[in-house]
């Protein structure tokens, strides 16, 4: 999916975006949501309601953070999928 794509895509069963700047244990409940369902796409970086991209490559740790909801929120843990999608940042850096 392009950044383009996830824009302009509207929130649904199987897609949602979310902001660097979410709890972990706020993203877990769409993790299992989609895990319980058929499975879907979460968009991290990008905000809900304005879509304005705040990417995640300078926020490191924050994004560890949620790169382990699945393991510690998550009974049992649930496998996921990561895809970095390339993108300029609101500051304008090149970003993911």
């Amino acid at each position: 999916m392009t950044i383009e794509e996830i824009l302009s895509k509207e929130e649904n069963q199987t897609f949602d975006r979310k902001s660097i700047n979410i709890s972990p244990k706020d993203l877990a409940i769409p993790i299992v949501a989609f895990a319980n369902a058929d499975g879907g796409d979460i968009a991290i970086g990008i905000t809900d309601k304005t879509r304005r991209i705040e990417g995640v490559d300078f926020e490191n740790k924050k994004l560890n953070e949620l790169l382990r909801v699945p393991f510690d929120f998550c009974n049992p843990t649930i496998k996921v999928g990561i895809e970095k999608v390339p993108c300029v940042d609101e500051k304008g850096r090149e970003n993911h």
